[in-house]
């Protein structure tokens, strides 16, 4: 049986210099191989971010209506639940940022990328 050595590879971002990425694994093609899922998986993620921040808020207001609902009119609500009440109010209204570093790592390499390969057609 052969004592393999797992390859460790930290990927850093172009922007800021932090690690965006980390991989442990058996060889050098199976991280790249990962990267690009991961890569691919990350787009999709933020491609469906604005229908995901909606469903979250949705779900929130939902929630409210439902506690605000199963309490009786007459009685009125402790400061606890007001309390509680104008939180989940403040994230339905609240707007969520669109942003992760590993998304930005990815989109400044792609750049940098095509500004490489803007570069070598303009040579020919």
């Amino acid at each position: 049986m052969k004592n393999r050595k797992l390859v460790t590879i930290i990927r850093r971002s172009c922007l800021t210099g932090d690690a965006v990425w980390i991989y442990r694994g058996p060889s050098q093609e199976a991280a790249r191989m990962a990267y690009f899922r991961a890569c691919r998986k990350e787009m999709e993620r933020m491609k469906h971010w604005a229908k995901a921040a909606a469903r979250r808020c949705a779900n929130a207001a939902r929630m409210l209506t439902d506690c605000t609902s199963s309490l009786p009119r007459t009685a009125g609500m402790t400061a606890e639940q007001k309390e509680a009440a104008r939180q989940l109010q403040a994230i339905v209204k609240r707007e969520h940022p669109r942003r992760s570093e590993f998304y930005e790592h990815i989109m400044a390499e792609r750049r940098i990328r095509h500004r490489k390969i803007q570069n070598t057609n303009y040579d020919k």
